[in-house]
């Protein structure tokens, strides 16, 4: 009798643990129709900060780049009038805006692609750097902050220009030109406004 129970112990555990899997496969997996584009900006599927307070967190790895994630959040929703820059491709207006808000220097440039030659090229996207995308035509382009990224590797920004206002939406990795750091005096000029900030 005691035989018994043991063999079927591990089955029971087996079938407890298959079950409980097969609770937590994701939505999609049960073959419900579900639409692309309603979850497009919504909860990504890899852990990444769900917050603001988190994001400048995971930013504040690499001194000053905090302030340029946590500056761009705060604008999110405002238009460019609202901000005091000009009312037409004011994606690079609006960086250049949050380096100078955030106690650094921009390209002083209102081309996206300016960014390019700006700081230090980095092989993936990094919460608080600035990422550079392509739009089709030789100089036009997008530029914002990284906030994370989804399940599929596509960037969360926050960028001014994104139809009428500053906001945070997810975009194709397929047209990321370039991930960027600031370069190390604009961070050390930065993570000192931010020292400064916080003993007032």
């Amino acid at each position: 009798m005691q035989g018994k129970d043991m063999t079927k112990r591990p089955l029971t555990i087996f079938t407890i643990c298959a079950l409980a899997l097969g609770l937590a496969a994701p939505v999609h997996a049960t073959g419900v129709k579900v639409s692309a584009d309603r979850f497009a900006n919504t909860v990504p599927l890899e852990q990444m900060p769900l917050s603001r307070t988190d994001a400048v967190e995971a930013a504040a790895q690499v001194p000053g780049a905090a302030g340029v994630l946590l500056e761009a959040l705060r604008w999110r929703g405002r238009t460019a009038g609202q901000i005091g820059l000009p009312a037409k491709l004011w994606c690079a207006d609006f960086m250049n805006f949050v380096l100078r808000r955030a106690g650094g220097k921009g390209t002083h440039s209102r081309a996206a692609r300016s960014f390019l030659q700006y700081g230090k090229k980095l092989d993936g996207p990094r919460v608080g750097a600035i990422v550079i995308f392509y739009r089709k035509g030789p100089s036009n382009g997008h530029v914002g902050v990284v906030r994370g990224t989804d399940g599929q590797g596509n960037p969360i920004v926050v960028s001014g220009n994104h139809g009428p206002t500053v906001r945070e939406a997810t975009y194709p990795k397929s047209k990321v030109m370039a991930y960027v750091m600031p370069p190390n005096y604009v961070l050390e000029d930065m993570a000192e406004t931010a020292r400064q900030a916080a003993t007032q």
